[in-house]
């Protein structure tokens, strides 16, 4: 009998896994965000329970917003500036919608646009970033202007990283319908190399700055992916810092990537 329940219940366990694991709908198509004049962006939000990461959603949003506006400057583009400057969240509360609501149900997301006489209307969720830190203790040398080795000194390296991903959605006002739903990442390196008595004195990057960094890079990620013939291209990886020096080991020079 117990074997039998086991044999039973497993189908059901998959099954709702399978449930609770579904992706979201992906649109991959650019809106056709140039035929619009009234786009409403709306503060992207998080289920993460931290201050940062909800600070990291508002700057988002904004940073998007006004990149926008230089693009399309013919189009008027809504979205909350500040805690006084707040247009989207005022007519939220006005129609007792949340964020969280409307970016699960278009046709919500549609009523707001509409109550904000907008064509389309942009969400996004942002998922918790991921900083991460990793020490190299190979130790390398450093190579001078003739290819030898300059000095005797060994160097060591540290990697920080800064992951952020965000699930960005566009609703049509008009028609209800979701024209564009696609999950944007920005994957941002820090490279030091520094020599290994002089470990203790390095400043690295800080989980602020990271954030703060993101925060910069993921709208201009996004801007790239909703309008991506009009806009240079943005790559999702990218190394904002690394040494000038050339630095050789074991394996030969080593590639900061």
């Amino acid at each position: 009998m117990t074997r039998f329940f086991t044999i039973l219940l497993i189908p059901l366990l998959c099954l709702a896994m399978m449930s609770c694991g579904e992706s979201q709908p992906k649109i991959t198509t650019p809106p056709p965000i140039s035929d619009a004049k009234r786009i409403a962006v709306t503060p992207f939000f998080t289920n993460a329970e931290t201050e940062d990461i909800s600070k990291l959603g508002t700057r988002i949003s904004v940073n998007l917003a006004t990149r926008m506006e230089l693009i399309f400057k013919d189009a008027e583009w809504v979205y909350d500036l500040s805690n006084k400057v707040k247009p989207v969240n005022d007519k939220l509360t006005e129609l007792g919608l949340t964020l969280n609501q409307i970016y699960a149900d278009p046709a919500l997301a549609a009523k707001l646009g509409q109550a904000l006489d907008a064509d389309m209307v942009v969400i996004g969720e942002v998922e918790k970033p991921k900083l991460t830190r990793q020490d190299y203790d190979q130790h390398l040398m450093k190579q001078g202007s003739q290819g030898g080795i300059s000095g005797t000194s060994t160097y060591i390296r540290t990697r920080l990283t800064a992951l952020g991903r965000v699930w960005v959605k566009v609703i049509d006002s008009n028609s209800g319908e979701l024209i564009f739903s696609n999950g944007i990442r920005s994957y941002l390196k820090y490279w030091y190399a520094y020599q290994t008595q002089q470990s203790e004195q390095i400043i690295f990057k800080s989980d602020v700055d990271r954030l703060a960094d993101l925060g910069k890079y993921l709208p201009l990620r996004i801007a790239y992916m909703l309008h991506p013939s009009g806009l240079k291209s943005e790559q999702e990886e990218q190394i904002l810092l690394k040494p000038d020096i050339i630095l050789k080991g074991t394996g030969g020079i080593v590639e900061f990537n």
